[in-house]
Formats: C-alpha cells, structure tokens, sequence
C-alpha cells in the first residue's frame, strides 16, 4: 500500500485525534494526535494544523503517520520562553536548549519536557523518585538534614521510635506525619516540609521547599514564583 501525503486541517486534543485532507484529492480523514514515534525520529509532539504528514490511508482513518513539514511554533511563544531563559540566568540556571525547541515542546504539548527535566536537574528536590519510594528511602531524612546545613547549621531529623513521627533538633520538637498513601505520598511529609520552611524563614535563609507536582523543590521563593508563573511547578 502506497504512503500518501496530507495536510493537517484540524487538531481535537481533548478526544485524541486530527482531521487530516490529502494534498492530491478531496475529502477528510482521522489519526491520532501523535505521531506513532516507531515511524518518525521526531520528538513526540502532536500534530498541529498546517503540518504534512506522510502515512497509509486505511478507510477514513491514516496510519503509519511521520512528518514531512512541521509549522513552527508562534513567534510569541519562542519570545516567551526566550525571556524565561534570561530570567534564569540572573539565578545561575542555564538551559542548554534553544528558545525555539523548548518552545515547540510546550505550544506541541510534547510528551518530554526537557526544560523542566533540567530544572529538576539543576535545583535539589526532596523525593529521590529514580532511586527508591519515598516510603522505602532509609536516606530521605539525612538527605534532608544534609540539604539544609548551609542555612540551619546542627538541623537534624530522626524518626520516632513506633509512632509516625520525626523529631526535629535543635529542639526536640515532635512533628507528627499526614496521612499519605503509596501513590501521593507528599501529605505524609507535609508537615515535617512545613516545620522545616518555618525555620528557614526565621532564620533569614533565602531558600525554601517549594511544592512541585509530585515533589518538593529546593528554591529562593522569588525564583519559585517565576517558575509557578510559568507552570514549570
């Protein structure tokens, strides 16, 4: 069966699919909004009006779809991105990606996200989600009192015996856990979070723990609101 070239007309991202016309005839025709990447080296973006397409026609759907052409992404959104960029440099994070690419991931809702991936990178986080579950980590609080050294010098955390609960020295204060489960486990260690941020504010530290989508970041809050604008957190 012979590859066809379309163009994209139409974009349904809430049911998944695009309307698609062939360049040579009439008609209208569905796919999935993504690319099947086993065909196309390109990063998983979805499709967008304007783009050409190659791929089999199968009745009033097309398969095996790669791109031919890709429009590019508004200019306004590469000089949105372009001017995050700059404004993370004044905090020492350098992105090591174009405006332009990191653009068309978020106007193409890619499914990689390589500027939060470098963010994530590049300021410390509190879960070590690649190593171990949060509730498995036997090193989360002494990666916690380690992190927090610079700005409260002699902070130490340690488990309860039989309750769930931390203590937190200098001190002794007894921080009782929330109630977590094994997939959102961040209400678990909210309030030992909370405990810890209040003493970063009374002691003038410049950093706190901000909350991330499954996480928590360490950041200066004026740069945790820029990221927040942003929906980077």
């Amino acid at each position: 069966m012979a590859q066809e070239t379309f163009v994209v007309e139409e974009i349904n991202p809430k049911h998944g699919f695009a309307r698609v016309r062939p360049e040579e005839g009439t008609g209208w025709l569905h796919t999935a909004l993504y690319p099947d990447p086993e065909f196309t080296r390109a990063p998983p973006f979805q499709l967008r009006k304007g783009d050409r397409v190659q791929g089999l026609r199968r009745g009033q759907t097309v398969s095996e779809v790669a791109w031919l052409t890709r429009v590019e992404p508004p200019w306004e959104e590469v000089e949105r991105v372009a001017e995050l960029l700059a404004l993370l440099e004044r905090w020492e994070i350098r992105i090591p990606h174009e405006a332009r690419v990191l653009a068309e991931h978020a106007w193409r809702d890619s499914k990689e996200d390589p500027l939060r991936d470098e963010l994530q990178a590049q300021l410390p986080t509190f879960f070590d989600l690649e190593g171990a579950h949060p509730f498995e980590d036997p090193t989360l609080l002494e990666r916690l009192s380690a992190a927090m050294q610079p700005y409260l010098p002699g902070l130490a955390l340690q488990p309860v015996q039989g309750q769930p609960a931390v203590r937190v020295e200098p001190g002794a204060v007894e921080v009782q856990a929330g109630v977590g489960s094994w997939d959102v486990p961040q209400p678990t260690f909210a309030p030992m979070i909370a405990e810890v941020n209040a003493r970063l504010a009374a002691a003038g530290a410049p950093v706190r723990w901000v909350p991330t989508r499954e996480d928590w970041m360490l950041a200066p809050p004026a740069l945790a609101a820029l990221l927040q604008k942003h929906g980077l957190l």
